[in-house]
């Protein structure tokens, strides 16, 4: 079994001869929900039944990881958003928003303070989970995530409205993030002083943000959490991000996640310079519906280009078989 120690070595540019397997992203499964009794919706609102399905991995399979929370609803609803929470095979999402509007995006509401904001909510419920998993144990490397403000921004506000916005009125947008920004930033900071790790998940992806809107709607807002955290951030960003790879890359986080639609060795040549890169097992096509050998072959692989960590290129589908995620997490026994 890999070991806490040696994924802070990889994140610090230290890595060995093979890259640790770890998973930074979603790790909750329907298997590991047996496993334990700590089940969707619960684990994701209770910070006790949140903490011990984080857990489950380490203790099933071997990873040195534990990651909370399990989806990217969390900030919305503290901001007030409805969240439909689920079931066990799905996570939570977001149903609805006080600032939903069908014509515009609505002006910028009084929101609390971001003391206030991080202090209360499922903000608390996660940093509870986390501080719980640091203090009982410390033999793991714990992660926490957080979604950046333009996500936050068009989930409260209707994605389709915002996108919409950025091109019609996009001061009204910019007021949008720039609004969310320090709320982020303080739960950042709160995360980080219970975590050994923030990931940030950061929208990237050309299918949804124009690249050359990239850098005034997510880089800067990004670059605010990555300063206000205590300890080390990653990024995480789904989908085809090949146009803004190099920007994505140099926010200063220590580690970057992203999906391989380009080779890897293009991807590593392109940015290693400037980030330990984070991948290696695509979610769905293989480490949800390949074989353990698959997985095994692509994370040696990855590990051979110089991959700081092998881990999911996004959540871990819920459905994924306990055998695919042992392969993963014990691929340089084979």
């Amino acid at each position: 079994m890999n070991t806490r120690d040696e994924i802070i070595e990889a994140l610090k540019g230290n890595r060995g001869d093979t890259a640790p397997p770890a998973i930074f992203t979603q790790t909750g499964t329907v298997s590991q929900m047996d496993g334990c009794g700590c089940c969707w919706p619960e684990a994701n609102f209770d910070a006790s039944k949140m903490a011990e399905l984080s857990l489950q991995p380490s203790r099933m399979y071997g990873f040195a990881t534990a990651k909370v929370p399990f989806c990217i609803t969390v900030e919305s609803e503290r901001f007030g958003a409805e969240i439909n929470p689920g079931e066990k095979g799905a996570q939570p999402s977001v149903a609805g928003s006080p600032f939903f509007s069908e014509e515009e995006v609505p002006d910028v509401p009084e929101f609390m303070s971001p003391a206030e904001y991080a202090a209360g909510g499922r903000c608390a419920v996660v940093c509870e989970a986390a501080a719980k998993i640091r203090r009982e144990h410390p033999e793991l490397f714990t992660i926490t995530g957080c979604t950046d403000p333009f996500t936050v921004s068009y989930l409260l506000t209707g994605v389709d409205n915002f996108l919409m916005g950025m091109l019609m009125d996009p001061d009204r947008c910019d007021a949008w993030v720039s609004a969310v920004t320090p709320r982020l930033e303080e739960y950042v900071k709160v995360l980080s002083e219970n975590s050994d790790d923030v990931q940030i998940i950061a929208e990237a992806s050309s299918e949804i943000m124009p690249p050359e809107n990239f850098d005034h709607f997510v880089a800067e807002p990004v670059r605010k959490l990555i300063s206000a955290a205590k300890g080390f951030t990653t990024i995480h960003s789904c989908g085809e991000t090949s146009e803004v790879l190099e920007n994505l890359a140099g926010l200063g986080e220590d580690g970057l996640s992203v999906e391989t639609y380009t080779g890897p060795e293009e991807i590593f040549e392109r940015v290693s310079g400037k980030v330990r890169l984070l991948g290696g097992i695509p979610a769905v096509p293989l480490l949800y519906q390949g074989k353990p050998e698959a997985i095994i072959a692509n994370a040696k692989r990855y590990s051979d280009i110089g991959y700081a960590l092998i881990t999911p290129e996004c959540g871990v589908p819920p459905m994924t078989s306990d055998a695919n995620l042992r392969a993963l997490a014990q691929y340089r026994e084979f």
